[in-house]
């Protein structure tokens, strides 16, 4: 059930009058519990059994740590196996399944089904790293578990975020959960950008671009410049769909009274790799900081080790863990590691986060070299394969062919035409927020949505090639 599918709209509609309906706090948790759970199974009825199951198991887990603390630790431990277990085995299991049928064919066995077609449940790596992140909270003190499983059951499966988060963390939405909510005209005003702008980026944007990056990508030896093209539309579809996903979250949880973080700052605007991370994909740049990056510096330090060595450790192994987490393929691991090596890269040249160059121009050089950076990190992440890519830079000529040209010229415009929207809309953010200038843009983006939803005046992204 997407966000922007007709389905969507009914469900949220008959959750929000009946949430309203309902003024005491526990019934309306109970009911946003009841339609989490809906939303979630909607998908696939398992997935809800797992979400369930594997909730109560942490619930449980937490309270066993505060009514057993000599015990604490092997709770967590057992958090951590289950957790990550499952994440695991679900991500990773197609890179063994064929092993796995080839083992019991051979002894006669005919795997069946459930074997060979495991899908990965949606969302499962946000609602891990939820579930990780309290726990680990509750195991150091600095979180009181819950005493009420519903409160503690919405936190996990909350439906706005549960599909592609944000990662709230348990500090910032458990006191929302736990409080009394009223309805407020701030909800509107403050959901009613973020839905506009959501819904544009993704059926508009992001829908569109896409179509142009997966022609360039479906090339057996695209030219290097098909390929580049290709490349920068990639990095403004995959910003616009997953931001997107994000307003819409956060416009919807505004709509029920809660305010969720933010988890994107015009991240193509860094100047540093670690920048870029404190910008893009917020909650989980900040969830890999406080529990992997942090504890493998403090010890690292602990055993006085090199000093270089020690500032390059951590962000290898937490960028290593954020290309494991990101999917299950070669590319995402490289990819990880890519930016592992670009942040411990700037930091032993003494060039952190937030650095900020002398002059404007150093400041252009600066920003122009990241963008580069970033445009091949999302080259390595769309590639079909890390094969495919060493093919296509070393094998093929950087010349176009004609046909090859247009298409490359296609989505170069294109990229350039729908990133204005997007620029726009950060310009005013920054300079002319609550004016009526704000106003008239979004009414001419809400206009420019419709017609184009309504048109087939983009059939020309459909020539063959």
């Amino acid at each position: 059930m997407a966000f922007t599918s007709y389905d969507f709209l009914l469900f949220f509609f008959i959750v929000f009058v009946l949430y309203w309906a309902v003024r005491e706090r526990r019934w309306q948790n109970l009911l946003l519990l009841a339609a989490s759970y809906y939303f979630y199974g909607s998908l696939q009825i398992w997935y809800a059994v797992l979400l369930g199951v594997s909730t109560a198991a942490d619930f449980l887990l937490a309270r066993g740590m505060a009514a057993q603390p000599e015990r604490k630790r092997f709770f967590l431990w057992l958090s951590l196996f289950v957790n990550v277990g499952v994440l695991a085995f679900f991500k990773y299991y197609d890179f063994f399944a064929s092993d796995v049928i080839a083992f019991l064919s051979t002894l006669g066995m005919r795997p069946d089904l459930f074997l060979t077609s495991i899908l990965l449940p949606a969302g499962l790596s946000f609602f891990t790293l939820k579930k990780l992140g309290y726990m680990l909270d509750v195991s150091k003190g600095t979180l009181k578990p819950t005493h009420s499983f519903v409160d503690f059951g919405l936190y996990v499966s909350f439906f706005p975020q549960i599909v592609a988060g944000p990662i709230d963390r348990p500090q910032n939405l458990l006191p929302q959960i736990e409080g009394e909510r009223s309805w407020k005209s701030e909800n509107i005003t403050q959901a009613f950008p973020l839905l506009l702008m959501g819904f544009f980026k993704k059926l508009v944007v992001a829908n569109s671009i896409q179509i142009l990056v997966d022609r360039v990508f479906g090339f057996a030896q695209p030219s290097g410049f098909l390929l580049l093209s290709g490349s920068l539309g990639y990095t403004l579809q995959i910003l616009a769909d997953f931001s997107a996903y994000t307003d819409l979250s956060r416009g919807v949880a505004f709509l029920l009274g809660f305010n969720t973080v933010e988890n994107f700052h015009q991240p193509y605007l860094s100047l540093t790799p670690a920048d870029f991370w404190n910008r893009w994909h917020i909650s989980l740049s900040t969830w890999l900081r406080d529990y992997v990056f942090f504890p493998v510096r403090r010890a690292l330090l602990r055993y006085k080790l090199n000093e270089k060595l020690a500032m390059s450790i951590p962000p290898l192994v937490t960028m290593f863990i954020s290309g494991l987490w990101h999917g299950a393929g070669l590319n995402f691991v490289v990819w990880g590691l890519y930016y592992g090596v670009l942040i411990a890269g700037y930091q032993l040249a003494g060039i952190r986060g937030d650095w900020k160059p002398a002059s404007r121009i150093k400041t252009f050089l600066a920003w122009l070299l990241m963008f580069a950076f970033i445009v091949f990190g999302w080259m390595m992440f769309r590639a079909p394969s890390l094969g495919w890519l060493f093919n296509v830079i070393i094998c093929s000529s950087f010349i176009p062919t004609q046909n090859e040209f247009i298409l490359a010229l296609i989505t170069l415009t294109a990229t350039a035409a729908y990133s204005i929207p997007l620029l726009i809309n950060h310009w005013i953010d920054n300079r002319a927020k609550g004016t009526w200038l704000q106003a008239a843009f979004y009414a001419i983006v809400a206009a420019l949505a419709v017609i184009y939803i309504n048109s087939t005046s983009s059939d020309f992204i459909y020539f063959q090639f």
